[in-house]
C-alpha cells in the first residue's frame, strides 16, 4: 500500500468525483422509498452515527401521546417483506465441476467445493443475499460486497455504491467505488487505522475503496486524510456484485416493489385518512326529541338499560325519543381500499395466502391452492433466476479476489496442497454451477434417513454416510471415517503425482479399492486419452491394494484363526471397520454389497481373480 505521486491522485479523485456524480436523483428515490416501506416520513439515510428511529411520529407531547396519525395500512412492506421470505427460502449450493480435466483439475475442483460448502455457511451467505433483494425491492438494486482481504462477505448499502451507467447496460464493469459513511475508526484495517489516529482524534471517517480494472489499482481514501493509498489489482472480477430486482432495461435504473406500488399507496392513505376522521368526528348516536317534551336531555345516554320516565305531550301520538345510528361513511370508501390492496398484491405477483395466511375466496381445495401456489412461484422467476446467479457470482468473485498464494483448505483439511492461483489457472477447465443447497433436512435423524436411503440406491457410497453427517468447520478436525477418506485420497495423490506405490496396512483397502475405481472412472470421463498414463498407474495400484489385503488377511487369520463373512480378519484394520460399521443397517437380505456405491466394486475387488478397475486397452479407440 503506497501514497501515489500528484498526478495519479488527481486521476483517481477525478475518476472517483464521475462515478460520485452519476447518482443525481437516486438518492432523492431512496429516501422516498425507504420511508414509505418504513412508514417513516423524516427517516434519515445520511447519519449512520445515530439514525431516526423508524416507525415513529415524533410530536411535542410527552411519552403518553398517541403518536399515530392515522391507522397504517403499508402494503408495500408487506408485499416486500413476503416476496423476501419466499426467495429467502431457495439456498443455492455453488457446484464445481471439471471439464475435461486431469487429476490434478479435479483435485482443485474437489477442494473448492469443500471450501465454499463451509464457507457460505460460516459466512452466512444465505442472510447476505436475502438482504440485499430486500434492497433491491425497496431501492431497486441490492449489492453484494466480497472483501478479499479479511475474506468475508457482506451487504453494501445502495446508496454507497457508484458504477457507470453505460457498463451496466452493455454488462462489462471496469471500475467501481464504495464508500462507507459514518465508518467506525476502530474498524479499519491497521495499517489504515493507525495512520488516521495519527493524524486526527475522530472516531468516525468516510471510508471508500475505489477499484479500477483498466488502471490495475485498488485505492483506499479516508476524508480526514484527503489521500488515496493504492495497491495492485490484478483482479478481471469486481468485488461488487449487484441484484436488481427489475433488470434494467438500459443504464442502472429500474423499478423496485415500492416504485410500483407507491401511487396505490398513496391512495389508500389518502382513503385511511378520511375514514379515521369520519370514524372521529360524525357522531355514533343522535337523539331527536320533539320541542316541549317534558324529557331531559342530559339524561339520554348509550348506557345500556337506562330508563328515561316522560310524561307525553296533549293529543301526541308519536314517539317522544327517535334515535339514529347512522354509518359514519359509506362502505364505498371501505370497499375501495380492500380492492387497492388486493390490487397491490396482484401487481407484484403475491396472494392472500402468502401475504396474509389467508385462503383466496373460492380456493376450498388443497389442489386448488398448490396450483396457485405454483402460479405465484412463476412470477418470481426473473428475480429468483438472479439470486441464484448472485450465488454463483459470489463463488466467482471470491476466486479471483482472494489471495492467489494462500492454500485453498488448512493444512489439516487439505489432501493436497492447492493454491487460489490454481483454481484462476484452471478456470479454463472448470464449469461453477448451482443447486439446491437444502436437499438434506437439517434435522440430525431425518438427514442420516436420508443419506441411507441415497445409499441404497446407489446415489453416494457408503463410507461417505459418515462426512455427509459432519457439521463441517474450516478448523475443526474431521472424524475418524472423514480422516479415512483423506488418507486415501492422499495415497491416490501419491501414486498419481509421485509414482508412489506405497499402501501402508493401516489403509482401509476396502475403501481405497473403492475410490480407485470412482478416480479412473472421472478421468475417463474427462478425457481419456489425456488422462491414459493416470488410469494405467490406478490400476497398478489397485492390483498392489489386492496384494496388500490378501497379506493382511492371510497374516490375522493364521493368527486369530476368525474371519468376517467377507474373508477379511475380525478385529482387523481398525480404519476398514469403521467405514464398514454395521450401526447403520445399510445391507440387504439379498446381497450385502448392494447398498454400496457400486455393487461391483465390493463384489470385485473381494475377487483376485477377477479385477474389477478399469484395465486399458492400447487398441481401444474412445
Amino acid at each position: 500500500m503506497k501514497k501515489e505521486n500528484y498526478e495519479m491522485q488527481s486521476k483517481l479523485a477525478k475518476r472517483v468525483n464521475e462515478l460520485k456524480n452519476y447518482q443525481g436523483g437516486r438518492r432523492a428515490k431512496y429516501y422516498r422509498n425507504f420511508r414509505k416501506y418504513t412508514n417513516s416520513p423524516t427517516a434519515d439515510l445520511s447519519n449512520l452515527r445515530d439514525p431516526a428511529v423508524i416507525g415513529l411520529y415524533q410530536f411535542d407531547g410527552g411519552l403518553e401521546e398517541d403518536t399515530s396519525v392515522t391507522p397504517s395500512l403499508n402494503v408495500i412492506k408487506s408485499c416486500i417483506d413476503t416476496l423476501t421470505s419466499k426467495i429467502a427460502q431457495s439456498k443455492v449450493r455453488p457446484f464445481f465441476n471439471c471439464i475435461n480435466g486431469t487429476w490434478k483439475d479435479i483435485l482443485v475442483c474437489k477442494q473448492a467445493q469443500q471450501y465454499f460448502d463451509v464457507f457460505f455457511d460460516f459466512n452466512n451467505i444465505y442472510k447476505v443475499v436475502s438482504e440485499a433483494f430486500r434492497d433491491s425491492a425497496i431501492f431497486e438494486t441490492g449489492y453484494v460486497y466480497i472483501d478479499g482481504d479479511e475474506k468475508r462477505v457482506s451487504r453494501a448499502l445502495p446508496w454507497q455504491v457508484y458504477f457507470r451507467p453505460s457498463e451496466t447496460t452493455y454488462n462489462k464493469y471496469t471500475r467501481v467505488y464504495y464508500e462507507r459513511k459514518d465508518y467506525p475508526v476502530a474498524l479499519l484495517p491497521n495499517e489504515l487505522r493507525k495512520l488516521v489516529e495519527d493524524a486526527t482524534s475522530n472516531e468516525y471517517c468516510s471510508f471508500g475503496i475505489y477499484f479500477d480494472k483498466t488502471l490495475k489499482i485498488k485505492a483506499y481514501y479516508i476524508d480526514v486524510l484527503n489521500y488515496f493509498l493504492t495497491e495492485p489489482y490484478e483482479s478481471e472480477t469486481l468485488p461488487i456484485i449487484p441484484i436488481y430486482y427489475n433488470c434494467p432495461v438500459f443504464g442502472n435504473s429500474s423499478l423496485s416493489v415500492v416504485d410500483m406500488l407507491n401511487s396505490i399507496q398513496d391512495e389508500i392513505n389518502s382513503l385511511m385518512t378520511k375514514i379515521k376522521d369520519a370514524s372521529q368526528l360524525n357522531s355514533a348516536m343522535t337523539y331527536f326529541v320533539p320541542e316541549g317534551s317534558t324529557i331531559k336531555v342530559g339524561k339520554l345516554s348509550n348506557r345500556v338499560g337506562n330508563v328515561v320516565t316522560y310524561k307525553p305531550l296533549p293529543n301526541s301520538t308519536g314517539v317522544p325519543v327517535i334515535s339514529s345510528t347512522p354509518p359514519f361513511i359509506d362502505n364505498q370508501y371501505i370497499s375501495t381500499v380492500d380492492n387497492l390492496v388486493s390490487k397491490a398484491y396482484e401487481m407484484v405477483g403475491i396472494s392472500q395466502l402468502s401475504a396474509q395466511s389467508k385462503k383466496p375466496t373460492g380456493l376450498d381445495s388443497g389442489v386448488a391452492l398448490a396450483t396457485m401456489e405454483d402460479s405465484e412461484s412463476d412470477r418470481f422467476e426473473t428475480q429468483l433466476n438472479q439470486v441464484i446467479r448472485c450465488y454463483v457470482d459470489i463463488a466467482k468473485a471470491c476466486i479471483d479476489n482472494f489471495n492467489k498464494d494462500e492454500d485453498i483448505l488448512p493444512e489439516s483439511q487439505a489432501r493436497a496442497a492447492c493454491k487460489w492461483k490454481d483454481i484462476v489457472d484452471e478456470s479454463k477447465k472448470m464449469s461453477i454451477q448451482y443447486s439446491a443447497a437444502d436437499a438434506l433436512s437439517k434435522d440430525p435423524s431425518t438427514k442420516l434417513k436420508m443419506l441411507k436411503e441415497l445409499a441404497e440406491a446407489g446415489a453416494i457410497p457408503r463410507t461417505r454416510i459418515f462426512q455427509f453427517m459432519e457439521l463441517p468447520d474450516l478448523e475443526a478436525g474431521y472424524s475418524l471415517s472423514n480422516n479415512s477418506v483423506n488418507a486415501v485420497m492422499s495415497i491416490i495423490q501419491s501414486c498419481l503425482q509421485d509414482d508412489d506405490y506405497e499402501v501402508p496396512s493401516y489403509i482401509p483397502f476396502t475403501l481405497l479399492e473403492e475410490e480407485i475405481l470412482n478416480t479412473q472412472l472421472s478421468l475417463r470421463a474427462a478425457n481419456y486419452k489425456k488422462n491414459k498414463d493416470d488410469i494405467d498407474k490406478l490400476t497398478k495400484l489397485f492390483a498392489i491394494v489386492e496384494d496388500e489385503k490378501t497379506k493382511f488377511t492371510d497374516a490375522t487369520v493364521q493368527s486369530t484363526g476368525d474371519t468376517t463373512e467377507g474373508g477379511l480378519p475380525t478385529g482387523g484394520n481398525v480404519l476398514d471397520s469403521e467405514v464398514n460399521s454395521q450401526d447403520l443397517d445399510m445391507t440387504t437380505s439379498d446381497n450385502k454389497n448392494t447398498s454400496g456405491w457400486d455393487s461391483r466394486a465390493y463384489t470385485q475387488s473381494n475377487n483376485h481373480d477377477n479385477n474389477a478397475n478399469l484395465s486399458v486397452d492400447d487398441n481401444e479407440n474412445v
